[in-house]
């Protein structure tokens, strides 16, 4: 047998494998309260690289911490099931339509302690009904895009009005 497009095809894996590794350097913006402020400062395409290189389960673990969530709301809002987030060890690497809902929550969340200047006051706003939104708690909205979109619009309303 030939063994070119087995070369080929290992080849392929390795790039495939090298391209899905996080986003390790200096900049790594999943890691603390204080990178998460930062966010709103970071290039879209960074984001999109990360997204792209695939959240770790670490990273998604230290953002449940962060934002203080449990791992019922975190489902939630990504979407997928407990048992999918508690199967991931570590180094796993999410898949990229989890690695983006990752990212743009965590882009509501910079925005929101940018606004409120305060983890606790943002924190609080985020788990209480809205009046600007219908009555709605912001934080059951940002399950779905459109909801997210929401909940940045009424924070970016507020930032214009303090």
């Amino acid at each position: 047998m030939n063994s070119k497009p087995d070369k080929a095809k290992s080849g392929a894996g390795k790039k495939a494998a090298a391209a899905r590794k996080p986003v390790t350097d200096g900049h790594d913006m999943l890691v603390s309260y204080e990178s998460i402020v930062k966010m709103q400062k970071v290039l879209f395409t960074k984001k999109i690289e990360v997204v792209k290189s695939g959240v770790t389960k670490e990273q998604l673990t230290r953002l449940k911490e962060i934002f203080e969530l449990d791992y019922d709301t975190l489902s939630a809002l990504l979407v997928v099931t407990n048992r999918s987030l508690h199967l991931k060890k570590g180094k796993d690497i999410l898949n990229r339509n989890i690695s983006d809902r990752i990212i743009a929550i965590a882009d509501v969340f910079s925005l929101g302690y940018n606004v409120f200047n305060s983890r606790e006051l943002f924190h609080r706003w985020l788990r209480q009904p809205s009046r600007d939104l219908g009555g709605v708690v912001p934080l059951a909205m940002l399950d779905t895009i459109t909801g997210m979109e929401e909940v940045k619009q009424q924070l970016m309303r507020m930032e214009m009005h303090s």
